[in-house]
């Protein structure tokens, strides 16, 4: 819609309001009129009480009707920017916002939420390089450092330092694995969920572990190395916590929900949500092989909220934890 004057969300609503209360006085003068009396000349030639009533009623329900469509017309573009806003959390390669499209106001703010999106893609990518950096730059002395612990004569100290070594080179993994986490560029598609579930429980049960899966699922939109990641960590922490991982698949019309129960304590009430932040360990001696690293449930659930999904952690009815992996078809 083009305006004669600058478009801005105030000219909008002055005139919207401007015309419809002149239409709405204009219709109900006319309708009045159309029963025979002369708004112009008092009672008894004129019309009665009930008749001015009328034509405030008439005024009342033009406003009513111009608020709702202003409210409507006003939302719609504010509404835009908000999913917007949505998609470049999942997303940071999503389309631009169409900068020539609604008011000054919402022109000008589309114009500042494309340098954001901008920027932040800027900073992923020097993210991206930092983390390629450092990783080579780490892994070169830890190697070297193995490379010399081979030469140590002692075979025990030759062992505590070796596997203080593996520690470290599993930490600093770790942490690059989610610092990286779901900003690493890969493209979506469709992908047996299913399949993957079942793959990944054969490998668990060709180590020994005790891994079950029941269930099929359809398809799903989503990216396939992200995935295994994320069922790969919680499948390993159900075998960690819980001794074995009971892997169920169902599906909704609207979404396919993989849930991974385990035969382990269960985590307090108070605890279900701390354990996803980053480096938080319910297990307090820091013994990696009892408590992990703690970064499993954080990276599982970034992955989950970048494929549009959902992670969340409840108690079973008598012991156990399970893990409910919601993903949208």
């Amino acid at each position: 819609m083009k305006f004669p004057v600058r478009d801005t969300i105030f000219v909008r609503l002055f005139l919207l309001m401007f015309i419809t209360l002149t239409l709405s006085f204009l219709v109900g003068r006319e309708v009045i009129t159309g029963f025979g009396f002369q708004p112009s000349l008092p009672p008894p030639h004129g019309f009665p009480h009930p008749f001015r009533f009328s034509n405030l009623l008439f005024r009342l329900t033009g406003i009513g009707l111009a608020a709702w469509v202003a409210a409507r017309w006003l939302a719609k573009p504010i509404q835009r920017m908000a999913q917007a806003a949505f998609r470049l959390g999942e997303n940071l390669d999503h389309p631009a916002l169409d900068e020539h499209v609604g008011p000054a106001e919402v022109r000008q703010a589309a114009a500042v939420f494309n340098q954001m999106q901008v920027r932040l893609k800027v900073q992923m990518a020097e993210r991206s390089r930092f983390l390629a950096a450092i990783s080579h730059d780490l892994r070169t002395p830890l190697t070297r450092l193995k490379l010399r612990a081979e030469k140590i004569q002692d075979p025990r100290l030759q062992t505590s330092v070796q596997d203080d070594l593996d520690e470290m080179a599993a930490l600093i993994d770790a942490a690059l694995d989610y610092l990286r986490g779901t900003g690493q560029p890969e493209p979506s598609q469709q992908l047996d969920i299913a399949a993957l579930v079942y793959s990944l429980a054969e490998d668990a049960q060709y180590r020994g572990e005790a891994v079950s899966v029941s269930g099929k699922a359809a398809p799903v939109m989503a990216q396939p190395m992200a995935m295994r990641r994320c069922l790969n960590n919680l499948i390993e922490n159900a075998i960690r916590y819980g001794d074995r991982a009971g892997i169920s698949i169902t599906e909704t019309p609207a979404s396919v929900v993989v849930s991974i129960a385990d035969a382990g304590p269960g985590i307090p009430e108070d605890k279900m949500e701390s354990v996803f932040s980053p480096f938080f360990r319910l297990e307090e001696s820091r013994n990696r092989n009892t408590g992990g690293i703690g970064l499993g449930l954080s990276i599982a659930r970034g992955i989950a909220q970048q494929q549009g999904g959902s992670l969340t952690l409840k108690n079973g009815v008598d012991k156990g934890l399970i893990a409910t992996l919601t993903l949208k078809k």
